[in-house]
Protein backbone atom coordinates (compact mmCIF):
# COMPACT_ATOMS: atom_id res chain seq x y z
CA UNK A 1 0.00 0.00 0.00
CA UNK A 2 1.14 3.56 -1.16
CA UNK A 3 2.16 5.89 1.54
CA UNK A 4 0.53 9.10 1.99
CA UNK A 5 1.79 12.31 2.89
CA UNK A 6 0.89 13.36 6.65
CA UNK A 7 2.54 17.01 6.03
CA UNK A 8 4.77 18.97 4.09
CA UNK A 9 6.87 21.30 5.99
CA UNK A 10 9.46 24.15 5.63
CA UNK A 11 12.57 24.10 7.41
CA UNK A 12 12.67 27.28 9.70
CA UNK A 13 15.33 29.57 9.81
CA UNK A 14 17.86 29.47 13.63
CA UNK A 15 20.71 30.67 14.76
CA UNK A 16 23.05 29.02 17.07
CA UNK A 17 26.20 28.26 18.44
CA UNK A 18 28.78 31.43 18.19
CA UNK A 19 25.65 32.89 15.59
CA UNK A 20 25.87 30.21 13.19
CA UNK A 21 23.12 30.67 10.62
CA UNK A 22 20.76 27.24 9.95
CA UNK A 23 17.76 25.63 8.68
CA UNK A 24 15.66 23.76 11.62
CA UNK A 25 13.14 21.48 11.62
CA UNK A 26 12.31 20.88 15.09
CA UNK A 27 10.29 17.96 15.96
CA UNK A 28 9.96 17.69 19.49
CA UNK A 29 6.56 16.61 19.68
CA UNK A 30 7.30 13.00 18.87
CA UNK A 31 5.65 13.45 15.33
CA UNK A 32 9.06 11.24 13.61
CA UNK A 33 9.94 9.83 17.33
CA UNK A 34 12.56 8.86 17.20
CA UNK A 35 13.99 11.77 15.15
CA UNK A 36 13.79 14.84 17.40
CA UNK A 37 15.72 17.80 15.17
CA UNK A 38 16.92 17.98 11.63
CA UNK A 39 19.36 20.96 11.05
CA UNK A 40 20.90 21.89 7.72
CA UNK A 41 24.41 24.08 7.64
CA UNK A 42 25.25 25.30 4.49
CA UNK A 43 28.19 28.03 3.16
CA UNK A 44 29.66 29.47 0.40
CA UNK A 45 33.51 29.01 -0.07
CA UNK A 46 34.55 32.80 0.69
CA UNK A 47 31.90 32.64 3.46
CA UNK A 48 32.94 33.14 6.95
CA UNK A 49 31.43 30.21 9.48
CA UNK A 50 31.36 30.30 13.07
CA UNK A 51 31.41 27.03 16.00
CA UNK A 52 30.14 25.66 18.26
CA UNK A 53 31.42 26.12 21.66
CA UNK A 54 31.59 24.21 24.90
CA UNK A 55 28.29 22.89 25.57
CA UNK A 56 25.90 20.11 27.41
CA UNK A 57 24.00 17.38 26.26
CA UNK A 58 22.21 13.90 28.29
CA UNK A 59 19.64 11.89 26.73
CA UNK A 60 19.67 12.22 22.81
CA UNK A 61 22.01 10.85 20.03
CA UNK A 62 23.27 13.41 17.59
CA UNK A 63 24.38 12.31 13.71
CA UNK A 64 26.28 14.51 12.00
CA UNK A 65 26.55 14.34 8.07
CA UNK A 66 28.84 16.70 5.56
CA UNK A 67 28.37 16.68 1.85
CA UNK A 68 30.77 19.89 1.93
CA UNK A 69 33.72 20.67 3.97
CA UNK A 70 33.29 18.92 7.63
CA UNK A 71 33.05 19.14 11.00
CA UNK A 72 36.07 19.09 13.94
CA UNK A 73 34.78 17.69 17.26
CA UNK A 74 36.25 17.11 20.64
CA UNK A 75 34.62 16.50 24.04
CA UNK A 76 34.62 15.29 27.70
CA UNK A 77 35.00 11.83 26.78
CA UNK A 78 38.57 13.23 25.80
CA UNK A 79 37.60 12.38 21.82
CA UNK A 80 39.24 14.64 19.10
CA UNK A 81 38.40 13.87 15.64
CA UNK A 82 37.74 15.60 12.55
CA UNK A 83 35.40 14.66 9.56
CA UNK A 84 35.12 15.80 6.27
CA UNK A 85 33.08 15.56 2.97
CA UNK A 86 31.26 12.44 2.58
CA UNK A 87 31.92 11.75 6.19
CA UNK A 88 29.54 11.01 9.85
CA UNK A 89 30.15 12.06 13.26
CA UNK A 90 27.76 9.91 15.87
CA UNK A 91 27.24 10.39 19.71
CA UNK A 92 25.04 9.15 22.27
CA UNK A 93 25.20 11.63 24.88
CA UNK A 94 23.89 9.38 27.21
CA UNK A 95 23.86 10.00 31.41
CA UNK A 96 26.04 13.45 29.90
CA UNK A 97 28.53 14.44 27.80
CA UNK A 98 30.05 17.99 26.69
CA UNK A 99 31.29 18.79 23.89
CA UNK A 100 32.42 21.33 21.16
CA UNK A 101 31.60 21.23 17.56
CA UNK A 102 33.64 23.45 14.56
CA UNK A 103 32.58 23.24 10.46
CA UNK A 104 34.82 24.35 8.39
CA UNK A 105 35.02 24.76 4.78
CA UNK A 106 36.79 23.46 1.55
CA UNK A 107 36.76 24.86 -1.87
CA UNK A 108 32.99 23.28 -2.24
CA UNK A 109 32.00 25.06 0.66
CA UNK A 110 29.89 23.76 3.69
CA UNK A 111 26.89 21.88 2.98
CA UNK A 112 26.17 19.38 6.40
CA UNK A 113 23.02 18.25 8.38
CA UNK A 114 22.52 17.10 11.92
CA UNK A 115 19.64 15.06 13.47
CA UNK A 116 18.86 14.45 17.11
CA UNK A 117 17.25 11.51 18.09
CA UNK A 118 15.69 10.32 20.93
CA UNK A 119 17.06 7.11 22.75
CA UNK A 120 14.66 5.51 25.52
CA UNK A 121 14.91 5.70 28.67
CA UNK A 122 17.15 3.56 30.54
CA UNK A 123 19.91 4.60 27.58
CA UNK A 124 19.56 8.17 28.92
CA UNK A 125 21.58 7.16 32.33
CA UNK A 126 24.10 5.04 30.39
CA UNK A 127 27.91 5.77 29.47
CA UNK A 128 28.08 8.21 27.02
CA UNK A 129 29.93 7.20 23.37
CA UNK A 130 31.06 8.69 20.32
CA UNK A 131 32.19 7.33 16.56
CA UNK A 132 32.80 8.71 13.20
CA UNK A 133 32.80 7.44 9.59
CA UNK A 134 35.17 8.40 7.15
CA UNK A 135 33.16 9.04 3.40
CA UNK A 136 35.76 5.94 1.96
CA UNK A 137 33.84 3.52 4.75
CA UNK A 138 30.37 4.13 3.00
CA UNK A 139 29.25 3.54 0.13
CA UNK A 140 27.22 4.62 -3.04
CA UNK A 141 24.98 2.57 -4.91
CA UNK A 142 23.33 2.98 -8.36
CA UNK A 143 19.76 1.97 -8.83
CA UNK A 144 17.51 2.95 -11.98
CA UNK A 145 20.11 6.15 -12.53
CA UNK A 146 19.54 7.36 -8.85
CA UNK A 147 22.76 7.46 -6.78
CA UNK A 148 22.20 5.94 -3.11
CA UNK A 149 24.35 5.77 -0.06
CA UNK A 150 22.34 4.69 3.31
CA UNK A 151 24.32 6.36 5.86
CA UNK A 152 22.64 4.08 9.00
CA UNK A 153 20.77 1.02 8.93
CA UNK A 154 19.31 -0.27 5.85
CA UNK A 155 17.32 0.87 3.16
CA UNK A 156 14.86 -1.57 0.56
CA UNK A 157 14.88 0.39 -2.62
CA UNK A 158 13.10 -1.56 -6.15
CA UNK A 159 13.41 -4.78 -3.89
CA UNK A 160 16.91 -4.15 -3.17
CA UNK A 161 18.22 -4.44 0.36
CA UNK A 162 21.04 -1.79 1.11
CA UNK A 163 23.23 -1.72 3.60
CA UNK A 164 25.51 0.62 5.79
CA UNK A 165 28.51 -0.48 7.55
CA UNK A 166 27.29 2.08 10.70
CA UNK A 167 24.06 0.86 12.72
CA UNK A 168 24.07 2.24 16.16
CA UNK A 169 21.28 5.22 15.51
CA UNK A 170 18.56 4.35 18.20
CA UNK A 171 16.16 2.39 17.74
CA UNK A 172 17.60 0.87 14.55
CA UNK A 173 17.02 3.74 12.35
CA UNK A 174 17.95 4.27 9.18
CA UNK A 175 19.39 7.45 7.09
CA UNK A 176 20.44 7.84 3.05
CA UNK A 177 21.19 10.23 0.65
CA UNK A 178 19.68 9.52 -2.83
CA UNK A 179 20.88 11.30 -5.45
CA UNK A 180 19.42 11.68 -8.93
CA UNK A 181 21.42 11.64 -11.83
CA UNK A 182 18.86 11.49 -14.75
CA UNK A 183 15.00 11.38 -15.08
CA UNK A 184 13.63 8.35 -13.25
CA UNK A 185 11.28 7.48 -10.86
CA UNK A 186 12.02 4.41 -8.21
CA UNK A 187 9.97 2.94 -5.42
CA UNK A 188 11.25 2.61 -1.46
CA UNK A 189 9.78 -0.32 0.40
CA UNK A 190 9.70 0.39 4.06
CA UNK A 191 6.47 -0.32 6.63
CA UNK A 192 8.46 1.68 9.62
CA UNK A 193 6.05 3.49 11.39
CA UNK A 194 8.13 7.11 11.36
CA UNK A 195 9.14 7.60 7.70
CA UNK A 196 10.19 10.87 6.23
CA UNK A 197 12.52 12.73 3.59
CA UNK A 198 13.98 16.22 3.51
CA UNK A 199 14.38 17.74 -0.32
CA UNK A 200 18.00 19.19 -0.72
CA UNK A 201 17.84 20.01 -4.18
CA UNK A 202 15.23 20.08 -6.86
CA UNK A 203 11.83 18.86 -6.73
CA UNK A 204 10.72 15.59 -6.36
CA UNK A 205 7.26 14.08 -7.03
CA UNK A 206 5.57 11.60 -4.74
CA UNK A 207 3.39 8.85 -5.48
CA UNK A 208 2.67 10.64 -8.95
CA UNK A 209 1.00 13.44 -7.13
CA UNK A 210 2.59 16.17 -4.54
CA UNK A 211 5.96 17.54 -5.39
CA UNK A 212 8.00 19.14 -3.08
CA UNK A 213 10.85 21.32 -3.38
CA UNK A 214 14.65 21.82 -1.42
CA UNK A 215 13.98 23.06 2.09
CA UNK A 216 10.64 20.93 2.52
CA UNK A 217 10.12 18.24 5.10
CA UNK A 218 8.03 15.61 4.05
CA UNK A 219 6.36 12.74 6.74
CA UNK A 220 4.62 9.90 5.39
CA UNK A 221 1.14 7.74 6.72
CA UNK A 222 1.10 4.40 7.69
CA UNK A 223 1.94 2.20 4.79
CA UNK A 224 4.67 -0.07 2.74
CA UNK A 225 5.88 1.76 -0.17
CA UNK A 226 6.66 5.19 -1.34
CA UNK A 227 7.26 6.37 -5.20
CA UNK A 228 9.71 9.06 -5.76
CA UNK A 229 10.35 10.34 -9.19
CA UNK A 230 13.08 12.90 -9.76
CA UNK A 231 15.69 14.66 -12.63
CA UNK A 232 18.91 15.35 -12.74
CA UNK A 233 20.30 17.02 -9.87
CA UNK A 234 17.48 15.97 -7.44
CA UNK A 235 18.52 15.17 -4.23
CA UNK A 236 17.00 14.45 -0.63
CA UNK A 237 17.60 12.88 2.59
CA UNK A 238 15.35 9.93 3.53
CA UNK A 239 14.97 8.67 7.53
CA UNK A 240 12.86 6.20 8.94
CA UNK A 241 12.46 4.64 12.09
CA UNK A 242 10.37 2.92 15.32
CA UNK A 243 8.89 5.12 18.20
CA UNK A 244 10.46 4.71 21.13
CA UNK A 245 7.09 5.79 22.15
CA UNK A 246 7.92 7.74 25.69
CA UNK A 247 7.10 11.31 26.82
CA UNK A 248 9.72 13.44 25.42
CA UNK A 249 11.00 17.30 28.07
CA UNK A 250 13.09 18.71 26.11
CA UNK A 251 15.08 21.68 27.56
CA UNK A 252 17.63 23.27 25.38
CA UNK A 253 20.48 20.40 24.97
CA UNK A 254 18.86 17.92 27.49
CA UNK A 255 15.91 15.49 26.30
CA UNK A 256 14.52 13.48 29.52
CA UNK A 257 11.56 11.37 30.17
CA UNK A 258 9.96 13.45 33.11
CA UNK A 259 9.67 17.00 34.25
CA UNK A 260 11.50 15.59 37.62
CA UNK A 261 14.73 14.08 35.46
CA UNK A 262 14.66 17.24 33.57
CA UNK A 263 14.71 19.45 36.90
CA UNK A 264 17.66 17.13 38.20
CA UNK A 265 19.37 17.38 34.75
CA UNK A 266 19.48 20.77 35.15
CA UNK A 267 20.35 20.98 38.53
CA UNK A 268 23.42 18.12 38.09
CA UNK A 269 24.13 20.84 35.23
CA UNK A 270 24.75 23.88 37.29
CA UNK A 271 26.31 21.72 40.14
CA UNK A 272 28.94 20.16 37.56
CA UNK A 273 27.30 16.54 37.85
CA UNK A 274 26.21 16.40 34.20
CA UNK A 275 29.47 14.61 33.36
CA UNK A 276 31.72 12.34 35.59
Amino acid sequence: MLREIAFIRQAQAAMDGDGVALQRNALFGGELDPFLMLDELKANPDDQVGAFPVHPHRGIQTFSYLINGGMAHQDSMGNASQVSAGGLQWMHTARGIEHAEKPFIDEQGLWGFQFWLNVPHEEKFIEPSYQDVSADELTWQSIAGVQIKVLAGQLQVEQQSLQSSFNRLSNAATVADLDWQQDSTIRLQTSDSSLAIFVLTGTVKINDQNEVKAGQLVKFDEGDEVQLQGSAGSRLLVFSGEPIGEPIVHRGPFVMTTEEEMRQTLQDYREGRLIY
